[in-house]
């Protein structure tokens, strides 16, 4: 909720035991500020995994998967699903990897 007895967009509640930074106020942590809970900093995010590289990108993605095959080798029903799977596990990956990546930058998270 809006308190309108403030004029800045950055301030102390009184009493001190309330940060508040409202609209159009920014929390700037410069380089080398880190951000910390009780004392500490997030732990380090889980190390990533080699990301995909898909060599058969042929086609056109398949996003309307069928049953999975029930029959030995279990599997997606065509090839370009299976290409159009891998494609959004890639893509997963890169925005994990973009959201670790800024969330270290802005201190939130050890670096791995």
């Amino acid at each position: 909720m809006v308190d309108t007895t403030y004029s800045t967009k950055v301030y102390e509640k009184q009493g001190g035991d309330e940060l508040v930074i409202a609209s159009g106020g920014i929390l700037n942590i410069e380089t080398g500020g880190v951000v910390k809970a009780n004392g500490t900093q997030g732990a380090a995010l889980t190390t990533q995994l080699t990301a995909i590289t898909i060599a058969d990108a042929a086609g056109t993605p398949d996003y309307a998967f069928q049953a999975l095959t029930t029959t030995l080798p279990y599997g997606l029903a065509t090839a370009a699903e299976a290409i159009t799977f891998m494609y959004v596990v890639q893509n997963l990956q890169v925005r994990m990897a973009e959201i670790e990546a800024r969330m270290e930058a802005l201190g939130l998270v050890i670096a791995n």
